[in-house]
């Protein structure tokens, strides 16, 4: 790819030079039994310049010889009927290609899961071409079509965010009598190093060519269908997790104590059995002093859990070498366009155009490092018509360096974002058939506390339900994704 980004460049420089001499011109699911976060989404298609036209360089060749009238005209004629018909309508086939710098960015989050996941100023070389075909006619139409394809440069922080947005429910703490004395909560955040991507797209459209005129600027609406996709893998993640124990949503004070300027600290939340009890860690605010003491025991009035020594819940520090995500994300959809024409003298043309669609979103994601999820696919993301919405921008400045031939020059700008996309994860039945079992094990130990077979009959529960799901747990109108990059094009034009 590297040697055709080489050759393309140089090309495009040597066609330069000779214009100079001849023209101018985690996510985590409330639920730790299937915890979970996801992505979705990233790069973009590519346009064509619907009013790519040819002829130009409608009087160069006179111009070489002011004093041979006939060869003027004759030149002249002939230029005109290689663009137009007898009804004065563009007519003929204009070919393109070029090489792109796009900057892109990508946020995805979700609403309960309480997830987000972005990558910043990802970089993307895309080569593109594109064509316009105009029929001509008393109604002008064109075809207009286009592909893309472009490889990710250098590399970018990836950041899983499971922090910022809430954090995700581990447990809901419970007494004898049910009543909820607190909430053990899940905060986690990672970075790895994403590199290696890649993208490709097409888009076509029907427009009617010049349909109406302001002035000297002509403009082409146009109907048609862009596709784009994308895939995204991070490698060598590193991360902290920590639990914390608090009274709701909102901390109040249990491993949290909130200082000055409205700081909150919160010590992990750490669990261990005392005699036929057990004790949790935690801060609490005297009312009336305003001291904050270390350590409180809740609930004291348990028989005891599980047989642990000592709990730390998910707080932890980890490093995965390998693969830790890897994403392909679509857009795909109809869309309406208007594209201008403002011809700046013989020789250069400047277009632009903006782009209004409704694509479909879809997103796939395997993370290797969830044990408890399905590989090679473990989350799907979905969006139906209408929840997605693309807007596009571009602008291109068109100079002559031959008669059939033109440097471009131009910029684009997209903007992708879905909200109420579904979410689906994809459960590893091994893994969840093996917690199963351990669960039913203390159901018949005869030495299990009450607690702990209450417990376990819950988890029970809760896998069975997975079962009977298909070992897949859907959360409906739960991502919202958000795509936006901007580029700057070369290439060449030519018109057959």
């Amino acid at each position: 790819m590297k040697k055709i980004y080489t050759n393309l460049f140089v090309a495009i420089a040597t066609v330069m030079a000779s214009g100079v001499v001849g023209a101018a011109g985690t996510y985590y699911n409330n639920n730790s039994m299937y915890q979970r976060y996801n992505t979705a989404n990233m790069g973009n298609m590519g346009y064509n310049s619907t009013n790519a036209a040819r002829g130009y360089a409608t009087a160069r060749y006179g111009q070489q010889n002011t004093t041979t009238v006939n060869r003027t005209r004759t030149t002249r004629t002939m230029t005109t009927n290689s663009v137009n018909n007898n009804t004065g309508a563009k007519q003929g086939l204009v070919f393109g290609g070029g090489l792109s710098r796009e900057t892109a960015s990508w946020n995805f989050e979700m609403k309960d899961a309480g997830s987000k996941l972005h990558y910043d100023g990802v970089d993307w070389n895309v080569l593109g071409v594109n064509g316009t075909y105009y029929f001509g006619g008393a109604t002008p139409v064109q075809v207009n079509f286009g592909a893309r394809y472009g490889v990710q440069s250098g590399e970018v922080l990836m950041v899983d965010d499971d922090i910022s947005n809430g954090g995700y429910l581990v447990s809901a703490w419970t007494n004898e009598v049910g009543d909820v004395l607190g909430y053990q909560t899940g905060h986690a955040i990672s970075v790895g190093t994403s590199k290696g991507g890649s993208q490709y797209g097409f888009n076509a459209a029907l427009g009617l060519t010049d349909f109406f005129k302001y002035g000297r600027v002509k403009f082409t609406p146009s109907i048609g269908y862009r596709y784009l996709n994308y895939k995204l893998k991070t490698e060598k993640g590193y991360g902290l997790t920590m639990d914390v124990f608090e009274a709701n949503n909102d901390h109040v004070f249990v491993t949290c104590a909130q200082y000055e300027l409205g700081e909150i600290q919160c010590d992990p939340f750490v669990l261990f059995e005392s005699g036929n009890g057990i004790t949790i860690t935690g801060r609490v605010v005297d009312e009336e002093t305003g001291e904050i003491s270390n350590y409180i025991a809740v609930p004291s009035d348990i028989n005891g859990a599980f047989p642990y020594g000592l709990d730390l819940g998910g707080t932890y520090y980890y490093e995965q070498p390998g693969t830790t995500h890897d994403y392909k994300t679509t857009w795909a959809g109809p869309y309406v366009g208007l594209d201008m024409e403002y011809e700046i003298n013989n020789t250069s043309v400047l277009t632009g155009g903006i782009e209004i669609g409704l694509p479909i979103y879809s997103s796939e994601g395997n993370q290797p490092y969830r044990f408890d999820w399905a590989h090679p696919k473990s989350v799907e993301d979905k969006g139906s018509f209408g929840d997605a919405i693309h807007f596009g921008l571009n602008a291109m400045w068109k100079t002559a360096v031959s008669d059939a031939t033109m440097l471009t020059l131009g910029f684009t700008y997209d903007y992708y974002k879905v909200s109420k996309a579904t979410a689906k994860t994809y459960l590893s039945s091994v893994w969840y058939e093996e917690q199963y079992d351990i669960y039913e094990s203390i159901l018949e130990s005869t030495e299990a506390t009450d607690y702990a077979k209450s417990v376990a009959a819950d988890q029970i529960e809760e896998i069975d339900k997975y079962r009977n799901a298909g070992w897949v747990v859907e959360s409906k109108n739960e991502v919202k994704s958000l795509y936006k990059s901007m580029g700057i094009r070369v290439g060449l034009e030519m018109k057959f």
